[in-house]
């Protein structure tokens, strides 16, 4: 248990500061015992529930009580009006809420210095920039000084100009933390870490930190380590030695100094740094190779094959196939997929692991799509027998093995093998591998493959659908007619599921290109519920015919969002994900950040929604993701849900909601792995594992949610 963002805890006596406000921090099991925890007046979770309504509706029924809390006395409330209004994400708003930079609460300048920067959002923040720099020489409160630092930094900055300013601002911001004393030093360090190392992730090599933010930065890196239960001074140096990484200004002895850090996450930083930019100083990577955390072995095997495969050859990735830890000997596995000098010893080592033996088939199926391209006659046995298995994950792996194999120049029986069995396995009853098998099919047979693609036309699922369609509209736009792709059209849409939408949009743009619609066979889509599909019809339309269109969507009705007496019930609740063979994981919910996607998920997880569902994309030193009924990234649960971005960092052990791009929550979870501040201002947190993170450390690719439980804290 950690310090969180939004306050600190002293175990001492269960005091709790709330610095930032908005609602009482979810509290971990340590804490269970603090009965006289703090918890939000009645008055507070009435006024939240107010501005929920308004915020989740996006001004579509008025912005009224968002306004009057926004004058009311109670600081806390302010700067959640304050949030909801920067969560519109509407640049109009800049004036109106530049002027709660001089609110005589630092919780509300705080709000307001994050809601500015969420106001321009990936767009011109030429507004902004002023109001932010402009604030810091007048900020009384260390703690909100880093935090217009750390908006100051993610800012889209559009040109050289601005990037000056927004540096030298970030130079005065660090001077003014020296020079204050109110409020806590520690969070104002970490709120310039945060802008400086988005500043410097923003410009990369291209626009290199000045030298004086590279100081800052080499000094932010000096720091102590966690203190007691408050991890932010070594969040701090993360934060500080990422900067340097970004724009290749981590010198080699800074490398040599930071690779001896006591934390992981530093170490790692070090190990990125010789990744991405090849400034591998002597023993840096052989050093990481040996680290005894293996989130940071990841990193040095692949810093690694990115720049010493061909120097020194494959044998420090050999010899991680026999790594105790599953991430890395799977990290070696993937790496293992191109060619390596010793390539009759590098063959070998696969071939000798592909064999489904009963035990854990994830090492063999990587083992096998790698063999596949390097040696893909040795592999083609082994591949039938992994396309007869009785796990869909294995046969999707299959069949993208079949798909690898096929391209190797000269293999042509091979080719011929493969086309055969993936035209087989395109009919399997699992979507994941039809869809699988659809893209091995596209690679090597093209247009020859068209009536596997117009078979799969008729499948539910979104992500098969999508594949097909573009392939007809790829390889056979001349032989697809419009009816064969109306008709899945017509039976998404009658569903009427906000989450389909990528399905209709990739049927769109295949009835676009082969063309041979009329005017009646789109025209009912210009009313269609989503926005997005009344445009494309609206387009195409008026592409065809030559006379303008007008969409004129009718929405569907949105789901409520919770009322005051059920943002009580969130802010003491948990969900319990119970993990099979593995154990649970604790996730304490926080409707704080995210109060209809932190219901929805209660809800959902109430009513076993999750219930026998996968994690189906783990990716390590990043997430796992998970919660599709079709263990995918395009299906889940019906209407979509708002984004609630708020100023917590993706910190490691944060849940977070899967998008595909804004207001497209599918319910569809990930639980972040190391701290993940690049998803930060863009991705909804929505709660906090607060037990098991270890078992979420030991998911793999389909493991399985056995039954979930929502309890009280």
């Amino acid at each position: 248990m950690g310090t969180f963002r939004m306050g600190s805890i002293r175990m001492k006596d269960c005091e709790i500061r709330i610095w930032r406000g908005l609602l009482p921090v979810a509290l971990a099991p340590s804490l269970a015992g603090c009965a006289d925890a703090p918890r939000p007046s009645s008055d507070a979770q009435a006024a939240y529930a107010e501005i929920v309504a308004e915020e989740d509706a996006r001004g579509a029924i008025g912005l009224e009580r968002v306004r009057a809390h926004l004058a009311g006395n109670d600081p806390a409330v302010r700067a959640m009006a304050v949030r909801a209004l920067g969560r519109l994400e509407d640049g109009g708003r800049v004036t109106e809420l530049g002027e709660k930079l001089d609110d005589p609460d630092p919780r509300v300048r705080m709000a307001a210095a994050t809601a500015l920067a969420q106001s321009v959002y990936g767009a011109d923040p030429g507004p902004v920039l002023p109001l932010l720099a402009g604030r810091i020489e007048d900020e009384t409160d260390v703690e909100v000084v880093g935090g217009l630092a750390t908006n100051l930094g993610r800012l889209a900055f559009q040109s050289a100009e601005q990037r000056t300013a927004g540096g030298e601002a970030l130079a005065t911001a660090a001077q003014r933390v020296e020079g204050l004393a109110a409020g806590s030093l520690a969070v104002a360090m970490l709120g310039l870490a945060r802008g400086i190392e988005a500043f410097a992730r923003s410009g990369g090599a291209e626009h290199a930190l000045s030298e004086e933010l590279v100081e800052i930065a080499k000094s932010l890196t000096n720091g102590d380590g966690a203190t007691g239960l408050d991890p932010t001074p070594v969040r701090t140096r993360r934060l500080a030695a990422a900067a340097l990484t970004h724009t290749g200004r981590l010198a080699p002895e800074n490398m040599a100094r930071l690779l001896a850090d006591e934390d992981w996450g530093v170490r790692r930083q070090v190990l990125l740094a010789a990744n991405r930019h090849g400034a591998v100083a002597a023993g840096i990577v052989s050093t990481g190779l040996r680290d005894p955390d293996p989130r940071v072995r990841v990193e040095a095997l692949r810093a690694h094959g990115a720049w010493e495969r061909e120097p020194q050859g494959c044998g420090a990735l050999l010899a991680a196939l026999d790594d105790p830890d599953p991430d890395v000997a799977a990290t070696a596995l993937d790496l293992l997929a191109s060619p390596c000098p010793e390539g009759d010893a590098q063959r070998r080592a696969l071939a000798s692991r592909v064999t489904l033996d009963g035990g854990d088939w994830r090492g063999p199926v990587r083992a096998l799509y790698a063999l596949s391209g390097l040696a893909p006659v040795e592999a083609m046995d082994e591949i039938r027998r992994h396309a007869e298995h009785r796990n869909p994950f294995v046969r999707a792996w299959a069949a993208r093995s079949l798909g690898r194999a096929g391209q190797v120049e000269l293999a042509w029986m091979v080719r011929l093998l493969a086309i055969e069995a993936l035209g087989s396995m395109s009919g399997d009853e699992d979507p994941n591998v039809r869809e699988a098998a659809l893209q091995g099919l596209g690679t090597l047979s093209g247009g020859d493959a068209r009536d596997h693609y117009l078979a799969a036309l008729e499948s539910d699922d979104p992500q098969l659908v999508m594949t097909a369609a573009r392939m007809l509209a790829g390889h056979n736009p001349d032989e697809t007619s419009a009816p064969a792709l109306l008709a899945p059209l017509a039976r998404f849409t009658a569903a009427r599921r906000e989450t389909e939408r990528d399905a209709r949009v990739a049927l769109l743009e295949a009835i676009g290109t082969v063309g041979g619609f009329s005017g009646g066979d789109l025209t009912p889509y210009l009313a269609d519920f989503d926005p997005v599909v009344a445009d494309m019809a609206a387009a195409l339309l008026t592409e065809s015919t030559g006379s303008v269109h007008q969409a004129a969507p009718k929405r569907l009705p949105r789901t409520p969002p919770p009322d005051a007496a059920r943002l009580a019930e969130l802010a003491g609740a948990q969900v319990v994900l119970h993990m099979a063979d593995l154990g649970p994981i604790v996730i304490a919910l926080r409707p704080d950040l995210g109060a209809a996607n932190a219901d929805r998920f209660a809800r959902l997880a109430e009513e076993g929604y999750f219930d026998g569902l996968t994690f189906h994309r783990v990716v390590p030193n990043f997430v796992i993701q998970g919660g599709s009924p079709h263990a995918n990234e395009y299906m889940g649960d019906g209407p979509y849900s708002r984004d609630e971005i708020s100023d917590h960092p993706h910190w490691r052990g944060t849940v977070g909601l899967s998008t595909r791009g804004r207001d497209t929550g599918d319910a569809q979870i990930f639980i972040n792995l190391v701290d993940n501040v690049r998803l930060d201002f863009n991705y909804t947190i929505y709660g906090e594992v607060v037990e098991g993170m270890e078992i979420a450390d030991a998911v793999e690719e389909g493991a399985v949610i056995e039954r979930t439980e929502v309890v009280t804290r």
